[in-house]
């Protein structure tokens, strides 16, 4: 389903509606209270965007969470600025004790130094100004695919499946070439 919503195009997956339905039906109220914290953590980074001088071009909202597009030209430090903007959020719930368990589980994910979480785009920025584009790519693209196998062996050894659907997402976007 698409749409336009103050001048930013919307995209939202049927299947983010098919797992939503399940997760009501099941009576999970945790998964909604993720996509609640999911939310407010791409709200920031909006808000920063656009204290910034910037803007917002497209959110996707699908199965694997939400995301948020911008073509504006900020400079490194905004950019970083616009990237830790929605870790703050979290992190100012989790300080406050506003579902702490969930929000620590947020920082924790976007902090991964795996591209394209927050972190991993970070630091893409830095290694970009200090080795060159070229070398930037194959370091993350390195890193990304190590720790995200890293990743992907620790939720299947200790069970933890909500991480095996964060890393199967990784590897796909890996794979794909998304770097």
């Amino acid at each position: 389903m698409r749409f336009k919503l103050f001048n930013i195009d919307f995209e939202i997956s049927y299947l983010f509606f098919a797992i939503l339905s399940v997760a009501l039906f099941c009576d999970n109220i945790s998964f909604l209270i993720v996509i609640l914290f999911s939310s407010l953590h791409e709200l920031g980074h909006i808000v920063s965007l656009y204290l910034l001088g910037g803007r917002a071009d497209k959110i996707t909202v699908s199965f694997y969470g939400i995301g948020l597009k911008h073509s504006s030209q900020l400079s490194s430090c905004r950019e970083i600025v616009f990237l830790m903007s929605g870790i703050a959020v979290n992190l100012v719930f989790a300080a406050f004790d506003v579902y702490r368990d969930i929000n620590c589980a947020l920082i924790i994910a976007n902090a991964l130094p795996i591209y394209p979480l927050d972190m991993g785009r970070c630091l893409m920025l830095i290694f970009d100004k200090l080795l060159g584009v070229g070398k930037s790519y194959r370091i993350m693209y390195t890193v990304s695919a190590l720790l995200t196998v890293l990743l992907l062996l620790y939720s299947l050894f200790y069970k933890k499946y909500s991480l095996l659907f964060i890393s199967l997402y990784l590897a796909f976007w890996l794979i794909r070439g998304n770097l």
